[in-house]
C-alpha cells in the first residue's frame, strides 16, 4: 500500500502529521529548492499532478451504488462502506480522503515551488518559462478546484460567501507547523478563476513531448468549461468548450471502433485503449495509485456489495434511454452501445471498462508493489456535454440538441440485431436488424419523458426531481426535460469516474440508500440525502482536523433521522426475500 505520509515532509503539505519527519528534516532538502533553470522547473512540474484518485469516494457516495443483500454480502471493505453511507472516512486506503487531501496538496506544493523558482530566475523571460508558469498555474487551479468540490458544498451564489472553503495556498511552505484558515467557497472560486485565466494566457503545447499527461490547451479549455459550468456562467462554458472541441468536434470524439473487436472476457485491452495517450478524445491523463480497476471493472467480486448493479443499470441508466426500443433484452441493449458495457449476474455489476490495471513493483520481490491505473481526467466528451448543458440553460435548445445528438451518435449504435429465435437451414440463428433512432430531438425527449415518470426509490426511473437554487426549472417544461436528458447522458458518460456526485450536488437531486436483493427487490430504505445536506461536503480527514482545521458540520442526531417513507424488513423477512 502506498504510505500515507510519503510526500508530507518534503512538501510540507498542510501539516497533517509531523511526528515521523525527523529524518527528512535532518537531511539535505530535495532538489526543488535548487530549481535554477528551465529543465529543472519542467521536471518539478511533473510532480504537480496528483497521484491519488477521488473516484471511489465520490462514485460510491452518488446514486450509482446500492447495498446488495446487506450484511449477508461479505464482498466489501470498511472504507467503501463509509463512502457509501456518507460517513467520515477513517479507514486507510490508497483512495481514501486523507490520500486525496495529501496528494492534491502535494501537487499544489510542487506548482508553488515551480512558480517561486521561475520568479527567482527573473520571471517568465523565455517562451518556455512562460509556458511552464502557465502549466503551474493550471495545475494549482485544478487541484484546488477538485479539493473544493469534494470537501465543501457546491458553489452557490446564495451560500458560498459563508460556506467554509479549503485553504488556497499560493506560496511554498517554509515553516514546520503552518496555520491555515479555510476561507469560503466563494473565495476559492475567485482564486481558481484567477489562476485559470492567467494560466491559459501563458500555456503552450510546444513544450510537451506527450501532451496528454500535461495541461495542454485542449485540457485547459475543457477544465475551464467544467469550472464555469460549476460556477454557473453558461456563456463562458460555451466559449471554452468550443475552443476545446474546435470547429469540427467529430474529429476529437472517441474512437470506439478501436475497442469493438477486443475480447470481452478480459476488460484490460479495452481499458487500456480507453485510457490510451493515443486516443484523440483524451485531453488529460493522470497515472494514479489505485485498485479501482478491480472495483469497477468486474475483474473480481471485490466491491460487489456497494456498487453499480443491474437494479440501477436497467432502471436508471442503460435500459432507460430515449433511444431504447421496447422489449429489448440485455444482449440487444448491449449492442446499442458502441462502448461495451459489462454485466455480471453472479456479481450483480454493471461496468464500463475504463481503468487499466498496472502493477508497479517495489523492491526485489514480485509480490511487493503498488497497483496503479490511468484516470482520464479531462476529455472531449465532457467538453461536448458541458456545452450542451450550457446551451440548454440559456434556452438555446437547437444547439443543445445538436451537441447531445453528436454525443449519442458516437456512443450509441444506429442499429441492433434482434434474435428472432428462428434458424436457417444450417441451424444458425436468424437475426432481425432494427434501426435505432439515436438522434436526440425535442420529440424524442418528450416521448422519453412521457414514458418515464419521476423516480421513486421503490420504483427507480431515470428522471429525478431537480431542486437547484441557481436556476428555475419548471417540471415538465422543455428546459427541464432537456436538462434531465443531459444529466442522463452525463451519468452514462462519467460512470465509474466519480462525476455523478457533483451533478447531484449542483442540481439538488435527492438520493437514497437502498438495500436490495439479487432479484432486484428493495428490502429497505436506510437513509436519504437532500440538497445542501451537510454531508455533501465530505468530512475533512481526521489528520487535517488534528492539525487545526475546522471540520465540516454534520447533521444533529435528530436531523439524521431521515424523513423518507421507511419500512424495515426483519432478518427473517430478508432471508425470505433472498430465497424466493
Amino acid at each position: 500500500m502506498k504510505t500515507l505520509y510519503k510526500h508530507l515532509c518534503a512538501c510540507s503539505v498542510l501539516a497533517m502529521s509531523l511526528t515521523a519527519c525527523n529524518d527528512f528534516l535532518d537531511a539535505t532538502p530535495d532538489s526543488r529548492i535548487n530549481v535554477d533553470n528551465e529543465e529543472k522547473a519542467q521536471a518539478m512540474l511533473a510532480t504537480a499532478y496528483p497521484q491519488a484518485s477521488f473516484v471511489r469516494v465520490t462514485e460510491l457516495a452518488s446514486d450509482n451504488a446500492d447495498d446488495i443483500n446487506g450484511d449477508l454480502n461479505g464482498n466489501y471493505d470498511r472504507f467503501s462502506e463509509q463512502c457509501y453511507r456518507w460517513q467520515p472516512v477513517t479507514e486507510n486506503d490508497n483512495e481514501n480522503t486523507a490520500m486525496i487531501w495529501q496528494d492534491y496538496y502535494s501537487a499544489i506544493a510542487s506548482a508553488n515551488h515551480a512558480l517561486a523558482a521561475i520568479e527567482k530566475m527573473g520571471g517568465p523571460t523565455t517562451e518556455k518559462l512562460k509556458a511552464l508558469k502557465g502549466e503551474a498555474l493550471l495545475c494549482r487551479a485544478y487541484a484546488h478546484f477538485v479539493l473544493t468540490n469534494i470537501f465543501c458544498m457546491n458553489y452557490s451564489k446564495q451560500f458560498s460567501n459563508t460556506d467554509p472553503g479549503i485553504p488556497y495556498t499560493t506560496e511554498p511552505e517554509t515553516t514546520l507547523d503552518p496555520k491555515y484558515d479555510r476561507g469560503t467557497v466563494a473565495h476559492d472560486y475567485e482564486m481558481i478563476e484567477k489562476d485559470l485565466l492567467e494560466g491559459m494566457s501563458l500555456m503552450s503545447d510546444a513544450i510537451y513531448s506527450v501532451p496528454r499527461y500535461h495541461f495542454n490547451s485542449k485540457a485547459a479549455y475543457t477544465f475551464a468549461s467544467r469550472f464555469y459550468l460549476f460556477y454557473q456562467k453558461p456563456e463562458k462554458v460555451i466559449e471554452y468548450a468550443t475552443k476545446a472541441l474546435g470547429s469540427n468536434p467529430q474529429e476529437v470524439m472517441r474512437d470506439y471502433d478501436a475497442m469493438k473487436d477486443m475480447p470481452t472476457d478480459n476488460m484490460q485491452p479495452r481499458s487500456m485503449q480507453y485510457a490510451s495517450a493515443k486516443e484523440k478524445a483524451n485531453f488529460l491523463l493522470l497515472p494514479v495509485y489505485s485498485t479501482d480497476q478491480y472495483y469497477f471493472s468486474g475483474y473480481t467480486i471485490m466491491g460487489s456489495r456497494f456498487n453499480n448493479n443491474s437494479y440501477i443499470g436497467q432502471a436508471e441508466q442503460f435500459f432507460a434511454t430515449p433511444w431504447e426500443p421496447d422489449n429489448a433484452t440485455a444482449r440487444e441493449s448491449q449492442q446499442m452501445f458502441r462502448f461495451y458495457w459489462f454485466y455480471s449476474q453472479a456479481k450483480n455489476l454493471f461496468c464500463l471498462p475504463k481503468q487499466p490495471v498496472y502493477y508497479e513493483q517495489y523492491g526485489t520481490t514480485n509480490n511487493t508493489g503498488y497497483y496503479r491505473t490511468v484516470v482520464v481526467a479531462l476529455k472531449a466528451e465532457e467538453a461536448l456535454l458541458n456545452r450542451a448543458e450550457a446551451y440548454a440553460l440559456l434556452g438555446k435548445y437547437d444547439e443543445a440538441l445538436a451537441d447531445m445528438t453528436m454525443w449519442t451518435k458516437n456512443f450509441v449504435s444506429d442499429k441492433v440485431k434482434y434474435n428472432t429465435y428462428k434458424y436457417d437451414e444450417n441451424w444458425n440463428y436468424i437475426y432481425d436488424e432494427q434501426k435505432i433512432e439515436n438522434e436526440i430531438t425535442m420529440a424524442s425527449i418528450r416521448k422519453w419523458v412521457a414514458k418515464y415518470d419521476y423516480y421513486r426509490p421503490e420504483r427507480p426511473l431515470p428522471r429525478k426531481h431537480l431542486n437547484p437554487d441557481w436556476v428555475t426549472l419548471e417540471e415538465g417544461s422543455d428546459k427541464e426535460n432537456i436538462i434531465q436528458c443531459v444529466l442522463l447522458l452525463r451519468r452514462l458518460e462519467f460512470l465509474h469516474e466519480g462525476m455523478r456526485w457533483f451533478d447531484i450536488k449542483r442540481y439538488g437531486i435527492k438520493i437514497y440508500r437502498r438495500e436490495i436483493n439479487t432479484s432486484m427487490n428493495m428490502l429497505a430504505l436506510t437513509d436519504s440525502m437532500e440538497y445542501r445536506d451537510p454531508r455533501q461536503a465530505i468530512q475533512l480527514p481526521f489528520e487535517v482536523q488534528g492539525a487545526g482545521l475546522v471540520p465540516n458540520a454534520r447533521p444533529t442526531a435528530d436531523e439524521e433521522k431521515a424523513e423518507f417513507n421507511t419500512w424495515s424488513a426483519s432478518m427473517a423477512d430478508r432471508i425470505l426475500y433472498l430465497t424466493k
